[in-house]
């Protein structure tokens, strides 16, 4: 997966072959298509595996402090300390999200259902409007992912910064409930 990821990133999703990955991970061909089909099943693997990453980290940030007012703080903080680490793989993921959509595999479902699940537990708590999560997290989800692709365009960090901090105004101002 490492060496699909590097050479889909650096050479394109078609200017890169099955047998081109198999010899970057030194392994046979057949090897290779015994674990992935064909080169869209490798490529929602990455994309599955990515998402997971994304969701261990906004978990982990939300997670970190106990005011549930202050939780999205930390967790966009998370989501773009780990945007920063794939910075060289991003373009990737938001080139191919298409390719990659089928009947078992949504890019982002995960992401948006972790997302409800968080507001569920925000609301709950008095600390967020009494909004409809299904509404609400794909509404954040987009709002990360334009702040990620706009960072995305300058990717310094005094600009991820900027981006972050402007999300956490835009995400107190649209969902915790004002004190």
């Amino acid at each position: 997966m490492a060496a699909g990821e590097r050479l889909f990133a650096t050479q394109g999703y078609t200017g890169t072959t099955m047998a081109e990955i198999a010899h970057a991970a030194d392994v046979a061909v057949g090897s290779l298509y015994r674990l992935f089909p064909d080169k869209p099943a490798l490529l929602a693997e990455l994309h599955r595996t990515m998402e997971q990453r994304f969701i261990e980290a906004m978990s982990q940030g939300w997670r970190s402090v106990d005011a549930y007012e202050d939780r999205f703080d930390p967790m966009i903080d998370a989501l773009m300390k780990e945007a920063e680490a794939a910075q060289e793989i991003m373009p990737l993921y938001a080139m191919t999200r298409e390719l990659v959509e089928s009947a078992d595999f949504v890019p982002g479902h995960a992401m948006i259902e972790a997302i409800k699940a968080q507001y569920r537990e925000g609301r709950a708590k008095g600390a967020y409007l009494d909004q409809d999560p299904a509404v609400v997290a794909p509404i954040a989800h987009g709002m990360v992912e334009g702040a990620m692709r706009a960072w995305m365009m300058n990717p310094t960090a005094h600009r991820r910064r900027a981006v972050a901090a402007d999300l956490k105004e835009l995400f107190r101002r649209a969902f915790v409930v004002a004190a």
